[in-house]
């Protein structure tokens, strides 16, 4: 850093190494050594526990939600085609689906009747 020469020369120029600013519920710790460009912690004081969103289950009319997926990230792993009767919200956001594995690698989801003829000729499915 230059060192500012405008003005009255500063007796007592003290820089500091560390410290911390406070603002609010955040606390940020600085240390030069650490970091030169910014604070290297941060500490968020916000104990508000925020609901988790409730996603809808109900389905976009009669319209199926269709995942086409590998068993596995293998090479020779098994495509399969799986339709769901559920809101692409929650099929994308599931922990488990029925019939899909846990290491399934999802290749193409859509909602609607007209992605099952166009997967099954992409895909070779039967």
């Amino acid at each position: 850093m230059k060192a500012e020469t405008r003005g009255r020369p500063s007796e007592n120029i003290v820089k500091l190494d560390k410290w911390v600013l406070e603002t609010g519920n955040m606390t940020y710790h600085y240390d030069i050594n650490k970091n030169p460009n910014g604070c290297w912690k941060t500490v968020n004081h916000d104990t508000t526990k925020y609901p988790k969103p409730k996603i809808d289950q109900r389905p976009y009319g009669k319209s199926p939600v269709v995942m086409v997926f590998k068993t596995s990230n293998r090479s020779n792993a098994k495509t399969k085609m799986k339709v769901f009767r559920k809101n692409i919200d929650f099929v994308l956001t599931a922990k488990k689906l029925p019939g899909v594995p846990k290491i399934a690698e999802i290749l193409e989801v859509g909602v609607g009747k007209s992605f099952i003829d166009q997967w099954k000729k992409k895909y070779n499915l039967a």
